[in-house]
């Protein structure tokens, strides 16, 4: 059995193992989309940085450290870098909150913002173009952090740059798979996403730096 076909296994052994997680996820994906979307406000951002950071967290720990925890990759980035990225989220809510979760009223941005966030749903659908469909969930670690980043490019510059900047890190450590990597080329979309997320968090920057002056 090759490293792929090995990879791929554990993780749709884990999905079969954790399914009542996995929907359950999904299912708290749909309300903070909804919610961020239609009712932003501080019930909506205690909702969400609460449900974001169970999701690091539960990655961090079932997906990084107990089922690929033999990759290198996961055991000594991925875990801390969820792990830290959840506690962050909690930070947030509890002490700083520095992030508000909200969708800028423009066409424009409102358009991207559902675009990458579908692209976090479609990830297990496009499995379907490497043989390996619906075995990465939408709860899985690379399309929740595609989801998080589309979320907090909308919610820029009131969005913690701490998180902001560790999430990126992820998206871009995968642009290996973006290319083949593992047969997941389901990775370009959490890719996309980051330099999406990369280029509203530079142009928020610059807007900053013009209304200073």
């Amino acid at each position: 059995m090759t490293q792929t076909e090995i990879f791929w296994n554990l993780l749709k052994g884990f999905r079969d193992d954790t399914m009542v997680v996995q929907v359950l996820l999904i299912i708290g994906m749909l309300i903070v989309s909804w919610l961020v979307f239609t009712k932003p406000g501080k019930a909506t951002d205690a909702f969400t940085k609460l449900f974001l950071a169970a999701a690091f967290l539960w990655n961090a720990v079932a997906c990084f450290l107990f089922v690929c925890g033999k990759s290198p990759v996961a055991k000594f980035l991925g875990a801390p870098l969820y792990s830290v990225i959840g506690f962050l989220f909690l930070v947030d809510l509890f002490i700083t909150g520095k992030t508000h979760f909200e969708v800028p009223r423009s066409t424009g941005m409102r358009l991207a913002t559902t675009f990458f966030i579908l692209l976090a749903f479609l990830f297990p659908v496009l499995g379907y173009l490497t043989g390996h469909p619906m075995i990465a969930l939408p709860g899985y670690p690379c399309p929740l952090a595609g989801f998080t980043l589309a979320l907090l490019a909308a919610a820029a510059p009131r969005a913690d740059r701490g998180i902001y900047i560790l999430t990126l890190i992820w998206a871009f450590v995968n642009i290996p798979k973006s290319f083949g990597y593992m047969d997941c080329y389901e990775e370009t979309t959490l890719v996309l996403t980051g330099f999406y997320a990369l280029a509203v968090l530079k142009y928020r920057d610059t807007q900053q730096e013009k209304h200073i002056r």
